[in-house]
C-alpha cells in the first residue's frame, strides 16, 4: 500500500528515508514547499525489500485537489526545478483498465537526474482510484520474482540491461494477467534539457 511522504520522518519508517538519496529528499521537500496542497505517497520498491539502493527508481503518487494545483505542480517539475540538474523528463499518459471498474487515466512524469537518481511521479486528481490502488497491492510471490530479477542485474551483474528489462516486463505482465489489469500508453513525450536553463521536446 502507498506510504504518505510525511510518515518517513517517523521512527517506524526511518528505514524508508534511509533508502532515499539526499537529492530525492531535497527535491520532494522543495516540491511540497512550492505546491503545498498536495499529498505525496511512496509505493513500489522503496516501500519493500525489492529496493536496491543507488539503483532502484523512486515511485510516487501525487494527489492534487484541482486543475490549478496540477498546473502549478507541472510547472515546478518541468521548469522551476531546473537547479536540480535534471537531464531528461519523460511524460507518459496512461489508461489503466480492469473489468470490475471504470477506466482510470493518469499522467506520469519520469525525472532523470544527472547523478543517476530517477523519480517517477504519477499525478492523481482528488483520490487514488481502486485500480491504481490494486496495482500497488503486491503479493509476496510477485515481489520475490521481482527481487530475483533485480538481484541478477543490480547485484550479481550476470544479465544484460536488455534481458533485465524483458524479465521485469514479463513479471509485471504475469501480475497484470492474474489481476486482470491492462495498461495502455496513450502518449509519451521526452523533454531533453540542452543546458541549465532550457529544454526542448
Amino acid at each position: 500500500m502507498p506510504l504518505i511522504y510525511e510518515s518517513i520522518f517517523y521512527s517506524e519508517n526511518a528505514h524508508i528515508k534511509e533508502r532515499l538519496s539526499p537529492t530525492t529528499i531535497e527535491y520532494i521537500r522543495r516540491l511540497k514547499q512550492h505546491v503545498q496542497n498536495i499529498n505525496i505517497y511512496f509505493y513500489g520498491s522503496i516501500t519493500n525489500f525489492t529496493h536496491f539502493k543507488n539503483s532502484s527508481d523512486v515511485d510516487c503518487c501525487i494527489v492534487y485537489p484541482d486543475e490549478y494545483t496540477k498546473d502549478k505542480l507541472i510547472q515546478f517539475v518541468t521548469e522551476d526545478s531546473i537547479q536540480f540538474h535534471i537531464k531528461r523528463i519523460k511524460v507518459i499518459q496512461l489508461k489503466i483498465s480492469c473489468p470490475e471498474y471504470k477506466d482510470e487515466f493518469y499522467d506520469v512524469y519520469c525525472l532523470y537526474f544527472d547523478n543517476g537518481d530517477k523519480i517517477d511521479f504519477t499525478l492523481v486528481g482528488d483520490n487514488i482510484g481502486p485500480i491504481l490502488e490494486k496495482r500497488h497491492d503486491n503479493q509476496i510471490l510477485f515481489l520475490i520474482l521481482l527481487y530475483i530479477v533485480k538481484f541478477l542485474y543490480y547485484h550479481a551483474n550476470i544479465i544484460s540491461k536488455d534481458i533485465f528489462v524483458r524479465l521485469k516486463r514479463m513479471v509485471f505482465g504475469i501480475k497484470s494477467f492474474f489481476s486482470k489489469n491492462t495498461t495502455t500508453i496513450l502518449h509519451k513525450t521526452n523533454m531533453i534539457f540542452s543546458d541549465s536553463s532550457s529544454y526542448y521536446s
